[in-house]
């Protein structure tokens, strides 16, 4: 695919025609090929010889934010949206890497005012807000998530951050339909989301169907390891299917990550009352009530060390309401 364009690259370059503008593209085919440092090089000239500009300011910070480095990136991108006026075609793609940097750095309510902000001022574009809707979502605010969700793909009705944010606002409206049908377009835009994975899976949990969640879940780990919820709602998974194993494994790497959440440690009893451990099984419901007196899974631990409960297919009944209960959003 590239060849063809680093062929007409070569000749428009030899011909020395608008020299700025092939350097420009040249950089560009560099960033699709991944070739970051080649790219920032033929940037840092450009910039030397004809001055700051919002195109080689974004495609400079998006180096930065594809190495992780969200600091130097907004650091750039601060600047640009200084001294780029009020078009807000021009500062649209500043302003969506900004808010994407913003996410990253978990810098979100200084995210949320600046989009609001800028909303106010008639400045905010359609792609940007659709980064501002995940912000929304994940601040918890999930009306304005709704809203500005809605707006970005009127216009941009594949773009991701829009897609999952409308996703888990749908979810938590038990409207599993367009949850899956958001997730599924998100889906084909990159296959190793982990966030976008994990969303499938409680998708598919919700509605109770075990088989077409497993592999979401089974993904989502590797390419999210360190989500609590979701190696909870894996470890779920393989408890409904009697995989004690494979369930405590989960609900100890859960642990693991953080000692002071609750539902792990509500889990972790689960499976030491299912298999009779009781001191195990009573320590772990001690400390998941302590750290939080509404914690979903230590009662069902009690109940299974009462006796009320002591038959697989009842244990099995009572994992899934635990389930359905642990990821109903509302």
């Amino acid at each position: 695919m590239f060849s063809k364009a680093e062929q007409f690259l070569a000749v428009a370059q030899s011909r020395q025609t608008d020299a700025a503008a092939w350097q420009f593209r040249a950089s560009n085919l560099y960033l699709a090929q991944g070739r970051l440092q080649d790219a920032q090089v033929v940037l840092i000239g450009l910039e030397e010889l004809q001055g700051p500009h919002p195109s080689i300011i974004h495609n400079l910070a998006y180096i930065y934010f594809q190495k992780n480095d969200f600091t130097a990136a907004l650091a750039l991108l601060d600047k640009g949206l200084n001294d780029t006026g009020n078009n807000v075609q021009d500062i649209s793609q500043l302003q969506v890497l900004w808010l994407r940097c913003m996410h990253r750095s978990l810098k979100l309510e200084e995210a949320l005012e600046y989009a609001l902000q800028q909303q106010k001022l008639n400045r905010l574009s359609d792609q940007a807000t659709g980064i501002a809707s995940l912000v929304a979502v994940d601040l918890g605010n999930m009306e304005l998530a709704a809203t500005w969700a809605r707006q970005a793909l009127e216009s941009h009705p594949e773009q991701v951050e829009a897609l999952v944010a409308n996703a888990t606002v749908a979810l938590a409206q038990k409207n599993t339909d367009l949850s899956r049908e958001c997730l599924l377009r998100a889906l084909t835009k990159n296959a190793t989301d982990g966030r976008v994975l994990s969303l499938l899976g409680f998708t598919e949990m919700y509605d109770m169907k075990i088989d077409q969640a497993l592999p979401y879940l089974q993904d989502a780990v590797v390419y999210m390891p360190k989500h609590i919820g979701t190696h909870l709602g894996l470890g779920w998974l393989y408890f409904i299917q009697r995989d004690l194993d494979a369930a405590s494994a989960e609900f100890e790497t859960a642990l693991a990550l953080d000692r002071n959440f609750s539902e792990s440690h509500g889990a972790i009893a689960v499976i030491a009352a299912t298999q009779n451990q009781i001191e195990k099984a009573e320590q772990h419901i001690e400390l998941a009530l302590r750290l939080d007196k509404s914690n979903f899974s230590a009662p069902y631990a009690q109940a299974i060390l009462s006796g009320e409960t002591n038959d697989a297919e009842a244990i099995k009944r009572l994992a899934q309401r635990l389930m359905k209960n642990r990821f109903d959003t509302n």
